[in-house]
């Protein structure tokens, strides 16, 4: 920790700390009990963009380096296709070992050499193909996905995120949710204070291009707890982090993790992958 993190602050630094631990902090904890109190991601983009009109925390932050932007868009394309690329149609056809010894070391925590739970979506969902052949006995003609699909109703086997479940509207909501809110909430949290303010205070005083690798790590580890793919998410936070390291530009970090984000809704939109969404 450097001598500036180790001297007492005065009165007015300690306030502008505080408020500044406040608008970065609460709109994270407010985010993650959104998810546990509304099951409607509406409500929680609603909210969560409401908490950032609030606490506003880009104000302890310099303003968008427009040159970064190419980088930031290169990094989220690359951190997408880390994301899916294990579990990509094509990888799955062509190298089945390689997307099971995937699932089994790197997705779930919990779950650890263990492969994902598959549902079967109901019968009735089924082709009629699939129907008769389940009707002779090929029990394995059943489709099975890595998520849980509606039971019964005018959406059978739907997903309850697919848009045709949802309306077009709903889903671009949850699209901007997704691209905008969580990654401006998640980078303000992570990158621009959790990494700083491990290594002193006041933390947005701290030189955000210096490289300290067991925090960057450490983060990193902590923002892959909160994922299901959690050996992409270590990768994710590691760019993510040293790319605000290298532009010292928090809003490229942002980008970068808003790219990633609303690709994927692209690619889930595209393969019906709901389990990424």
């Amino acid at each position: 920790m450097s001598e500036r993190a180790r001297e007492e602050l005065s009165p007015e630094e300690q306030k502008e700390n505080t408020k500044a631990v406040i608008a970065h902090v609460l709109p994270f904890a407010m985010w993650l009990t959104m998810m546990v109190w509304f099951s409607d991601y509406n409500a929680r983009t609603i909210g969560g963009l409401i908490l950032l009109a609030v606490f506003r925390p880009w104000r302890w932050y310099p303003k968008l380096n427009l040159k970064n932007i190419p980088l930031a868009i290169g990094v989220g394309f690359f951190i997408f296709a880390v994301w899916v690329g294990f579990e990509a149609p094509i990888v799955q056809e062509k190298a089945p070992a390689v997307t099971e010894w995937y699932d089994r070391l790197f997705v779930d925590l919990m779950k650890p050499f263990k492969t994902r739970e598959l549902y079967e979506i109901p019968l009735a969902a089924e082709s009629q193909e699939v129907q008769e052949a389940f009707a002779l006995g090929d029990e394995s003609a059943r489709t099975r996905l890595p998520y849980e699909v509606i039971e019964e109703g005018e959406h059978i086997g739907l997903h309850e995120y697919n848009p045709k479940v949802t309306g077009w509207l709903a889903f671009w909501v949850h699209m901007f949710g997704s691209s905008v809110i969580i990654a401006i909430i998640e980078e303000f949290f992570y990158r621009g204070f959790l990494y700083r303010w491990m290594q002193g205070s006041p933390f947005f005083k701290l030189d955000a291009g210096v490289l300290h690798w067991p925090m960057l790590l450490l983060i990193s580890l902590f923002f892959s707890v909160s994922h299901f793919e959690y050996g992409a998410a270590i990768i994710c936070g590691i760019t993510y982090g040293l790319l605000y390291i290298k532009t010292r530009d928090i809003w490229a970090s942002i980008i970068a993790h808003g790219t990633t984000n609303f690709v994927l809704g692209l690619y889930v939109l595209k393969y019906g992958q709901y389990h990424f969404w």
